[in-house]
């Protein structure tokens, strides 16, 4: 089976693999993210307002999640985390 690109932050188109990879730097970092990550991004052609959109979707998802939790909602399907390679 093939390994869904999205979730393991790859693209072959290089400025969505960018910005794939600058969220998952921020979301593996707990929101900190170092300048090397941002300057690679930013090379590939990444914008400051595609920049403030990925730290937005990921604190939109984040609170939806503790929101979830708190709720005790149902979480369906059970999706496990990969690890990174």
């Amino acid at each position: 089976m093939p390994r869904p690109p999205g979730r393991h932050a790859e693209s072959t188109d290089p400025h969505a693999a960018a910005l794939l990879a600058l969220s998952d730097a921020i979301a593996r970092g707990g929101g900190t993210v170092d300048e090397t990550t941002l300057e690679t991004a930013r090379a590939a052609g990444v914008t400051d307002a595609e920049i403030a959109e990925v730290v937005g979707n990921l604190a939109l998802n984040i609170l939806t999640n503790y929101f979830n939790i708190v709720a005790d909602t149902e979480r369906i399907p059970l999706v496990t985390p990969h690890q990174a390679a």
